[in-house]
């Protein structure tokens, strides 16, 4: 005869329920930040003790925290609630982003602070967690420019993608909060009469 019940053999133990949600998050919040890594241990890097690894620790927390939305299993990250760069340094406040084929520009106002500068640098940070992988612009923009223009790479040109941008003074010594500037559809999928597409900017 076959046993198909003995009370003596052990029954497995499914992992609790907040432990499974628990490590979900971690995936979903490491799977969002990898890609930006050396950036995010550079813009939260006044919260890290001098060690990358620990600035990093924090904007994950603060992802996990934060960022997750939804019950197990249909967590999900939402975007906006991301800190790419964590300060006290006056972000510029966001006019318009208009993204055309292989071009993305961000316009801003320089509205004056004690704590602004001209000098300031503007950063233009895309992501793509589905793909992996991250840029950051490579020119020097300025605070009293006003804008930022960037050529996207090739794997961005086409596809969807994430945009924030930040702050920081020209001694990398205080930075801004990150600001999420919207989700980016595929030029295939979303087009308008001019060939360009505008961000919903949030105020």
């Amino acid at each position: 005869m076959e046993f198909f019940f003995d009370a003596n053999i052990p029954k497995k133990e499914k992992e609790p329920y907040g432990k499974l949600a628990s490590q979900q998050r971690m995936r979903l919040a490491m799977a969002f930040l990898n890609p930006l890594r050396p950036v995010i241990n550079e813009g939260w890097s006044q919260y890290g003790n001098g060690k990358k690894s620990k600035a990093f620790g924090q904007a994950l927390k603060k992802v996990i925290q934060e960022a997750v939305a939804g019950t197990y299993p249909d967590q999900m990250i939402v975007p906006e609630r991301v800190m790419i760069s964590m300060g006290a340094l006056p972000p510029p406040a966001i006019a318009d982003v208009v993204r055309s084929p292989g071009i993305l520009e961000v316009f801003f106002t320089n509205e004056p602070h004690p704590m602004a500068r001209d000098s300031d640098e503007l950063v233009l940070i895309v992501i793509s967690p589905e793909l992996g992988i991250g840029a950051k612009s490579d020119q020097v923009w300025y605070r009293k420019d006003g804008r930022i223009e960037v050529e996207l790479p090739p794997q961005f040109e086409e596809g969807s993608f994430h945009a924030y941008t930040y702050c920081h003074n020209q001694k990398k010594t205080s930075y801004s909060k990150s600001y999420y500037l919207g989700y980016f559809e595929a030029l295939l999928d979303q087009k308008r009469g001019d060939g360009n597409i505008h961000a919903q900017i949030k105020h």
